[in-house]
């Protein structure tokens, strides 16, 4: 199961992606417990949610996109698809110790390398 992060009363990002999941959920006129059983999650971890009080990791976001029908970016909020993921892997990695966010952001340099290279053959 994707894990998810408790922040500290809610970050602006996690306060955002839960305003826009209550907003999206609201436009369905489905319950948090409905979400919740969908998602196969507690009510208690929808609500963590909506109130910004848990950041829901990449995957479970992506899950949750999915029940409600919308985009993952308009999740995220009103940034570009770009920012908005680097702006929830920032927010994952924000606790690591320096080198390992340096770990981090090598891996995806040299992803994005690799990606780039299969792209133009």
């Amino acid at each position: 199961m994707p894990r998810q992060t408790k922040t500290d009363k809610g970050s602006a990002l996690g306060k955002r992606i839960g305003r826009n999941i209550k907003a999206a959920r609201g436009q369905l006129g489905i319950t948090q417990g409905q979400l919740a059983e969908a998602l196969g999650i507690e009510n208690v971890t929808v609500s963590r949610i909506e109130t910004g009080a848990q950041l829901p990791s990449l995957d479970r976001l992506d899950d949750v996109a999915r029940h409600l029908k919308v985009s993952l970016p308009s999740l995220v909020g009103d940034t570009s698809k770009s920012e908005a993921f680097a702006e929830l892997l920032g927010e994952a990695v924000k606790d690591l110790p320096l080198r390992e966010k340096e770990f981090v952001y090598g891996f995806a340099v040299q992803y994005a390398q690799h990606w780039r290279a299969g792209k133009k053959k």
